[in-house]
């Protein structure tokens, strides 16, 4: 039976996890708004690309930020492949890899601090000592997730990272969760989900799991 997300102000210690929902043994996390405040970063790259190939936006920086939360890439290019300035050859990997492009560099010259918070980093390696089954599910590419999680340092605390790239199907389909928690061996009622975006709660709310709607960047 589906439930409704709950809203959570700021990121919870594992022990509200753990005296909220006492029977769940895994947390699965989105990456871009949740885990990590990384949506400005992705705003940034792509309007890098607008200002290298003279792409005009029809709308202001803060209104872009606004329409690209939670849009995978295919989307996004759907959304932004009229713009005046576009290239006309382009296809949807042509903007994706000059896009994640951007969103790496930014990455690496961006400190940790300011897209990783302090008490998210706690909750993580704490959840991971205390025997939870950790995943992350994103519809970021392998490249993007994968620096992001070096870089970080929270790649040792995930049994299981799911990418766009790793699924035939992408949010608001329940595809990547439904195969996260066929993949933990547990079952949807022991999971919390984190989400932030309408398509990633619609997501998660389809895989009749537990879930934390992130209100805290």
């Amino acid at each position: 039976m589906k439930s409704s997300p709950v809203p959570f102000k700021k990121i919870p210690s594992i022990f509200d996890i753990k005296a909220g929902y006492p029977a769940v043994k895994g947390l699965f996390f989105d990456m871009d708004g949740t885990l990590f405040n990384t949506e400005p970063i992705h705003t940034r790259a792509l309007l890098q690309i607008g200002e290298k190939y003279n792409i005009k936006p029809p709308h202001p920086a803060e209104v872009v930020h606004h329409l690209m939360v939670g849009k995978a890439d295919h989307l996004l290019f759907d959304m932004i492949q009229h713009w005046e300035g576009m290239p006309k050859d382009w296809e949807v990997h042509d903007f994706v890899r000059e896009k994640n492009k951007n969103v790496v560099d930014l990455i690496i010259n961006t400190p940790v601090s300011d897209y990783l918070y302090a008490e998210m980093s706690t909750l993580i390696k704490n959840a991971y000592e205390e025997g939870f089954f950790m995943a992350l599910v994103t519809s970021s590419e392998k490249i993007v997730t994968e620096e992001l999680l070096k870089i970080s340092g929270l790649a040792p605390f995930f049994h299981l990272i799911l990418t766009r790239d790793d699924c035939p199907k992408h949010k608001p389909d329940p595809w990547p969760y439904l195969k996260a928690i066929e993949l933990s061996n547990l079952q949807s009622h022991q999971i919390v989900i984190f989400e932030d975006s309408s398509v990633g709660l619609e997501a998660a709310v389809s895989s009749v799991s537990h879930v934390i709607k992130v209100e805290w960047f």
